[in-house]
């Protein structure tokens, strides 16, 4: 029993012992996996942990201040104050003493590292506890200097950024939700509202109508990345009620954690101003602010269109104001503009406001009626020829326009601005070849006679170069002796098919095309060429007139020209008489510096078809001339109508007193002869004595016969 009593307690003994033994081993573990963790923790930590005693020395470090430069055994039981700067001395070691209170702390500060740079760190003081007393303090040390120079950058770029924003030329917003979480002083200057009444304002608040749908779609598509960044336009209303027009760049950003759009806005207003004037100014006239052609053409196109669509016919009148240019040049350019203001508000007045009134170019314009046909374009016609017909005063003078009006019809007329305006101009000269003042359609005839026109033009060209041109003479005569004493070179055109072609046919298209100028210079050297032969053949000299149109007088060297041909043909210049109109003379300054040159050389001046044109007396004193020629629409009544007799007396006497020759044209009849030398005229020439005639009979009835004399 007591063996077994015993044998019980050694058993009981071993198991209580075992069962401590299995215990110790099992808390011995858990303190060797702590003190692993605790030394991992320690010695693999990135960032510096040091252990302080009391006293601020260094008593452990983990190899992490190798960071700094140091190793652990550079820095064993030397004080941390030697690797502070002065300024943080007193703030790190109240640090220090809180932790040594029990208090775990964490700031920020500056040490010198090994290598004596400056670095900044984050440290954290954790008070150490050793049965239940402070023995020192752990310590850890994060090295944050470029977190602190990114931070610093930071917030020197956002200060740069919010100067840049606030003090910007143009305007800066954020847009989030449909309203305003941010704009700068100027977008408040441009909108003319304060900050605190433009943030959190609906943007359908103060964008303009008829623009909040463009507006809508363009941040849509941002929100949606269908677009990056955009640029466009849109009117807004200022706080004042006014309307500005606005440029926008935006783009999609994160603000406050939400999408958002921010974007600048430039006030371009005047831009657009500018550019609307600038547009006006190259679609209007400047003196009357009508549309000028570039806009008519436009609308033109437009209505041809619409009108094709809707089958619809539309008119355009085509006018020209008659002998403009003789108010120019008499009473100056100023009365002229004001006279063409006064026009266009008479056609204004003419017209409904969907017609489109445009001055086309100097005394011309065009007006183009939508939905009209032939019978509302005559009305309109007819219409600005009564308004017209009332005089403009002006400087107390009176002026009289009117004028010549060509109408074309959509579709028959044509169907393009180009086919139009050709036969609208066509029917506007036909207009003016019916006398002026008046209207008329265009017709299909109209275009056969341009073309006609156009093929004569070309012909005519080539008649220059093939020598078609030949010189007739008309013989003039002294009628008192009944004596031959010169004769006028008069130009016909002999062409290979059409035969003769009389000068009315081409003379005028010669003219228009400048074609006169070669042509002209062809008759002076001609001229010359062939009295010179008359001589040479031993004929009595006699004195050849030419005619001068007012463009060669005006428009060619015709000194030089008149002088080469005299010495071309060794002909005395006295055997050579120009004849001038009297449209020369209204330019009286140019015509008397040109006729001086030529009454230098030695030729004879006579003003040509004297009556008709520009006439004024005062002019007849101041030109060197020699001679006035009386046009044969006064002869032709003489001596049977007493106005005619007046008229012709009058011419004759007044030329008497003022020293010049006179000689009279398109005589027919004997009668007239008669009365001619009862009034003192003794030269002459018409169908009496012979029609112009080639030079071979010119030679043949009067040249030899003066020899036979």
């Amino acid at each position: 029993m007591g063996l077994v009593i015993k044998i019980g307690l050694i058993i009981g003994t071993i198991v209580i012992i075992s069962s401590y033994i299995r215990k110790f081993s099992k808390n011995y573990s858990k303190y060797q996996l702590n003190e692993q963790y605790y030394k991992s923790l320690y010695e693999q930590n990135p960032d510096a942990v040091i252990i302080f005693d009391t006293e601020g020395k260094f008593i452990s470090a983990n190899k992490a201040v190798s960071l700094y430069g140091f190793s652990e055994d550079e820095l064993l039981q030397k004080p941390f104050a030697e690797f502070l700067l002065p300024e943080d001395l007193e703030m790190v070691m109240g640090h220090f003493s809180q932790a040594l209170d029990g208090k775990a702390t964490a700031y920020e500060c500056s040490i010198i590292d090994k290598e004596g740079s400056q670095r900044e760190i984050s440290v954290t003081n954790i008070p150490i506890y050793v049965n239940e007393s402070i023995t020192g303090v752990y310590t850890i040390i994060k090295d944050i200097t470029q977190h602190k120079k990114a931070r610093i950058d930071l917030i020197e770029a956002e200060a740069k950024y919010r100067s840049l924003i606030e003090n910007s030329l143009v305007g800066v917003y954020i847009l989030q939700d449909g309203k305003i979480v941010y704009v700068n002083p100027r977008l408040c200057e441009m909108s003319g509202y304060s900050f605190d009444e433009l943030d959190g304002l609906g943007i359908n608040e103060f964008i303009y109508h008829e623009d909040l749908t463009i507006v809508n779609e363009n941040i849509l598509k941002r929100f949606n990345n269908e677009t990056g960044s955009v640029t466009y336009e849109y009117r807004a209303i200022r706080k004042d009620k006014s309307v500005i027009t606005l440029e926008l760049y935006g783009s999609k950003i994160v603000y406050n954690g939400r999408d958002a759009i921010i974007g600048t806005v430039i006030d371009i207003t005047e831009r657009k101003n500018n550019e609307k004037m600038i547009k006006h100014m190259a679609y209007h006239d400047q003196l009357t602010d009508l549309p000028n052609r570039y806009l008519l053409r436009e609308k033109l196109n437009d209505t041809v269109k619409y009108s094709r669509n809707n089958n619809q016919k539309f008119a355009l009148l085509f006018l020209d104001l008659d002998r403009f240019k003789a108010i120019n040049d008499t009473m100056g350019h100023e009365i002229g503009d004001k006279v063409l203001v006064g026009i266009a508000e008479r056609l204004k007045a003419c017209v409904n406001l969907k017609d489109v009134i445009s001055r086309y170019g100097g005394d011309e314009f065009s007006i183009l009626l939508p939905n009209s046909d032939e019978q509302r374009a005559g009305e309109v016609a007819q219409q600005i020829i009564t308004s017209l017909s009332v005089p403009f005063i002006f400087n107390h003078h009176e002026f009289m326009v009117t004028p010549s009006i060509g109408i074309t019809v959509f579709p028959t007329d044509g169907e393009s601005f180009g086919t139009l305006m050709k036969n609208a101009d066509l029917a506007m000269y036909h207009a003016k070849s019916l006398g002026k003042n008046n209207f008329q359609f265009f017709t299909d005839e109209l275009n056969k006679k341009a073309q006609h026109e156009l093929d004569l033009e070309v012909n005519l060209r080539k008649a220059l170069e093939l020598y078609q041109f030949e010189l007739y003479y008309q013989p003039q005569f002294n009628i008192k002796t009944n004596q031959l004493c010169g004769a006028e070179a008069l130009m016909r055109w002999i062409h290979p098919e059409k035969g003769i072609i009389p000068p009315a046919a081409f003379i005028p298209l010669a003219e228009e095309t400048g074609l006169i100028i070669p042509m002209g210079e062809w008759a002076i050297r001609t001229v010359c060429l062939e009295n010179k032969k008359w001589q040479m053949a031993g004929y009595p000299p006699i004195t050849v007139s030419v005619n001068i149109s007012a463009k060669q007088f005006f428009h060619s060297n015709l000194v030089e020209i008149v002088q080469s041909a005299l010495i071309e043909a060794e002909l005395e210049p006295k055997y050579l008489e120009l004849e001038i109109t009297e449209s020369i003379t209204m330019n009286v300054e140019h015509s008397i510096s040109t006729l001086l040159e030529l009454k230098k050389i030695g030729v004879n001046i006579s003003i040509d078809d004297f009556g008709t044109g520009y006439s004024s007396l005062n002019y007849l004193k101041r030109l060197p001339i020699d001679k006035l020629k009386i046009d044969q629409s006064f002869i032709r009544d003489c001596p049977n109508d007493i106005n005619s007799n007046t008229l012709v007396r009058t011419i004759i006497v007044m030329a008497h007193l003022l020293k010049l020759q006179v000689k009279a044209e398109g005589v027919e009849t004997q009668d007239q002869i008669s009365f001619l030398l009862e009034q003192g005229c003794k030269e002459a020439q018409g169908y009496f004595f012979s029609k112009p005639i080639p030079v071979p009979d010119f030679e043949t009835k009067y040249m030899k016969k003066r020899l036979e004399l």
